[in-house]
């Protein structure tokens, strides 16, 4: 994968420039497998976009940098500003330009980036002609097949050997997790769809009987939902102790146990956990919940302002002073203060790479590319003396749209973050009432309906039939179940 990853970058880039402006018919610079690659192995920036995107990019983004390089692509580059096209190394770019000896440009267009990798060794530096490359890139697919066949056996095995045995809740979430990592990588997950089934709906009824506890619970031994987070490092530390609270927006514990074993490799040592998302599992509020670490509120604006006056808030109410404390974004210079005791440190990457998903598959593998260049940020913190804990706001379930909302239904829905593609937040003085249409019009759906709002339980979607995503929102086991280590 390496080298053809590096003969993309060689095609597209040049040594006079950081930037790069590519059109790209076939859509391969648009895979976010292929842009996780090229960040990782090359350190190309892929940036996606309308010209207008492109430009306020290049103003506030590509200007500000000094050594970040950046791929810009756009559908036409004949009508880019001429200061853009002065600074840039302007080309297209098409998969079949790399396999200039392989006759049938158009079975390429067809293939996964894994099958193009597995198609480059194979065919060395040899013409091939239209018939043999039809009969290799058929043999490259039924040994891919066969592959995965016998790999979703394997994962089927290990899934149902696991004992779901929820009094021992912190042993059974480990097991689970790590059989999802691997049967996501091994891309065999979406052939796991009865054993999962059986997984999650055994998780709901551990939910029902005692999720809602967990949210009042005495966070002093550990904190068993997320908004007990900063109590229990409050009762834990003192002030003068220099804490960091990293929270990866978006990661599910079974992505965290990929990240753990490149931890592992760097001589991390580790003492795991977990936490519970807050419900629904969104941003605005399991991730508020974090911060505000109480109950979060239905009025909140979610934004890393708000965030940071939490933050702050929270230590200085147990009398820390405001040079103590730092808050870091992502877009921010990842630069710590001197004298900081409390650090908190977002990163959205995860969230986006989820959101850019079409499967697990590309999921993991997103996060498999993404750790060890994470790894390298903790060092940071590790070197500076910070004990580090590690948590998320939620994790992410891979759905299929069961039916869209209706505009009907749109209109007594609460305004923020009121409706998304597993939950549903609707208007306090009629929520009884709606709580029941909904309920009934998705009744093909399982869901966990309370006070005045309602999330997913099994695998369903607001979104047209069929239509497959990887979201949050909802409460399925890789949705609620999220890390909270200590490093």
């Amino acid at each position: 994968m390496q080298r053809l990853i590096q003969k993309i970058a060689e095609r597209i880039t040049a040594e006079y420039t950081r930037l790069s402006i590519v059109s790209n018919p076939d859509g391969v610079l648009t895979n976010p497998v292929v842009q996780s690659h090229l960040l990782s192995e090359c350190g190309l920036n892929v940036v996606v976009g309308s010209q207008l995107q492109l430009r306020i990019h290049y103003e506030l983004i590509y200007k500000a940098s000094e050594n970040d390089r950046f791929v810009y692509v756009c559908p036409n580059t004949d009508t880019l500003l001429p200061d853009m096209v002065q600074e840039a190394r302007v080309t297209d770019f098409s998969i079949g330009q790399l396999f200039s000896l392989f006759a049938d440009k158009s079975i390429l267009q067809q293939l996964s980036f894994e099958e193009l990798v597995v198609l480059s060794h194979k065919m060395g530096t040899r013409r091939i002609c239209m018939a043999e490359g039809k009969r290799m890139v058929e043999d490259i697919r039924k040994e891919e097949n066969e592959k995965r066949k016998h790999s979703a056996e394997h994962y089927r095995q290990k899934l149902q050997s696991v004992a779901l045995e929820w009094g021992m809740m912190g042993q059974t979430v480990k097991a689970i997790s790590d059989v999802i990592a691997d049967a996501a990588l091994a891309g065999v997950f979406d052939q796991l769809t009865e054993e999962w089934t059986r997984v999650n709906e055994s998780f709901q009824g551990w939910m029902d009987s005692n999720y809602f506890a967990l949210q009042n619970s005495n966070p002093l031994l550990r904190p068993a939902c997320v908004n007990s987070i900063l109590p229990h490092l409050a009762d834990k530390f003192g002030s003068g102790d220099k804490i960091a609270l990293v929270v990866v927006d978006g990661l599910a514990f079974w992505q965290w146990c990929i990240l753990a074993r490149y931890l592992q490799k760097n001589h991390y040592t580790i003492k795991e956990d977990f936490t519970t998302a807050w419900l629904p599992t969104i941003t605005m509020l399991s991730r508020q919940a974090i911060f505000r670490g109480d109950r979060p509120q239905m009025d909140y604006k979610q934004s890393p302002e708000a965030e940071r006056r939490l933050w702050k808030e929270f230590w200085q109410q147990v009398g820390m002073s405001s040079y103590e404390l730092q808050y870091l974004y992502d877009n921010e210079e990842f630069a710590i203060n001197e004298g900081v005791n409390r650090l908190s440190y977002v990163t959205v990457e995860m969230d986006h790479k989820m959101h850019a998903s079409q499967d697990m598959r590309d999921l993991a593998v997103l996060t498999d590319v993404w750790a060890p260049r994470f790894c390298e940020q903790l060092k940071v913190l590790k070197n500076m003396g910070f004990t580090i804990y590690l948590t998320s706001d939620h994790g992410s379930t891979a759905a299929t749209g069961q039916r869209p909302l209706t505009q009907v239904e749109k209109v007594f829905l609460y305004k923020d973050g009121s409706r998304g593609k597993r939950h549903l937040i609707y208007n306090s003085d009629h929520a009884s009432e709606q709580r029941k249409v909904y309920a009934s019009a998705s009744e093909n759906m399982k869901l966990l309906s309370r006070d005045n709002w309602l999330a997913i339980r099994d695998f369903g979607a607001f979104e047209r039939s069929g239509v497959s995503l990887i979201t949050h929102g909802g409460c399925s086991f890789t949705e609620v179940v999220v890390p909270f280590v200590q490093l």
